[in-house]
């Protein structure tokens, strides 16, 4: 489910604050549950599970690219990083 210009220019605009990633205001913005998610991204559901909370252990660049082409966006504006966030 690819977000719309509109959605992601508010998923960009959002800061990251004390998120550990954006999946969460992209998951609402595209009005998808991770298991939709993770059946089209073949994603396993804990793993992205995790990943919403913040527990990397299980991103790969294949990973993060995975979840940027389901939303149509570029891996940063899910994943930014501190250093881009707080300048």
């Amino acid at each position: 489910m690819q977000l719309t210009p509109e959605q992601l220019d508010a998923l960009r605009a959002v800061p990251l604050g004390a998120m550990p990633n954006k999946l969460r205001i992209a998951l609402a913005l595209a009005k998808t549950k991770q298991v939709e998610v993770a059946d089209a991204t073949g994603i396993q559901r804990p793993n992205l599970s995790n990943l919403v909370t913040g527990d990397y252990k299980t991103l790969t660049v294949e990973t993060a690219r995975k979840l940027a082409d389901f939303f149509g966006c570029q891996i940063e504006d899910l994943f930014p990083s501190r250093e881009a966030v707080a300048s």
